[in-house]
């Protein structure tokens, strides 16, 4: 009996002391992408499961309608650019008959009503130059209007992550604001276990914890980065060490090393020192 309890000490003496041992669970916090005006889904660029980098495109709504506004617009402004070349082509040589005609007015070479004549086609000339800037600058205007609504209707990605779903198909109507696509950054997976009163005192914020599941080759190490204030009723999907503990707390953390984030959803342990 004496050799049992000695040998009981020894193996108690070699246990970590202040650790505790917790299950949780893998959750994950997507990015949801929608269109920012109704229309048909013209394009889809990413299929679900495809891990896309920041400036990837996503999808496109009324792709080719919009398209069809920006030749149009180009069009418009590449026609008043040309008009405004021939147009400043005739004004030079307005200028150089009025010039011209003032000259020979004065010494009674040419008639009162030919120089009249030359002045108002030489201020019909600059008129007709100044009106075709002024629809230079609005065909620009247009122009940067339809290119800014082409390229906001072109869905790209802020974010570098996984490809969870892709909720419509091509040729679908679609809403402003509908998610199409749903991305999640690996900066987004968190683990999230709860604990009970008793052993929220032994947790902080940004303390590492240590994270294991079925299958895992090795402990992965996360810090804390949220400890909920409230408690609130055992979720009946966590199997509590203590049962007899009916009031947790959440707690979540992020994987130290991103590129070692588990599935979400993945039953996990997390161990507390």
């Amino acid at each position: 009996m004496v050799k049992f309890l000695l040998i009981l000490f020894v193996l108690c003496a070699c246990c970590p002391q202040n650790e505790t041992v917790v299950n949780g669970y893998i959750e994950g916090e997507y990015v949801y992408v929608a269109p920012t005006i109704s229309g048909i889904l013209d394009e889809i660029s990413v299929t679900k499961g495809q891990n896309v980098k920041t400036g990837d495109n996503l999808f496109a709504v009324d792709k080719d309608i919009w398209l069809t506004r920006l030749n149009t617009a180009e069009n418009e402004l590449n026609a008043a650019k040309e008009q405004q070349t021939q147009a400043k082509a005739t004004l030079i040589n307005a200028e150089k008959e009025y010039n011209r005609s003032a000259k020979l007015v004065k010494n009674n070479t040419v008639s009162q009503a030919n120089y009249d004549a030359k002045l108002a086609v030489f201020e019909s000339s600059k008129a007709k130059v100044a009106e075709l800037e002024a629809k230079i600058s609005a065909a620009e205007e247009n122009l940067k209007q339809v290119q800014k609504q082409y390229e906001q209707n072109i869905a790209v990605t802020k974010v570098d992550g996984f490809v969870n779903d892709v909720y419509f198909r091509i040729g679908e109507f679609v809403n402003a604001g509908n998610p199409i696509v749903s991305i999640l950054p690996p900066e987004n997976v968190k683990i999230r276990f709860f604990v009970s009163q008793k052993t929220l005192p032994q947790i902080k914020y940004n303390q590492k914890v240590f994270v294991n599941c079925d299958g895992c080759q090795k402990e992965l190490v996360a810090k804390v980065s949220y400890i909920a204030t409230s408690a609130e009723f055992t979720p009946p999907v966590i199997y509590s060490n203590e049962s007899r503990d009916k009031l947790v707390f959440m707690i979540e953390a992020t994987f130290e090393n991103k590129a070692e984030n588990l599935a979400v959803g993945l039953p996990v342990s997390i161990r507390i020192k």
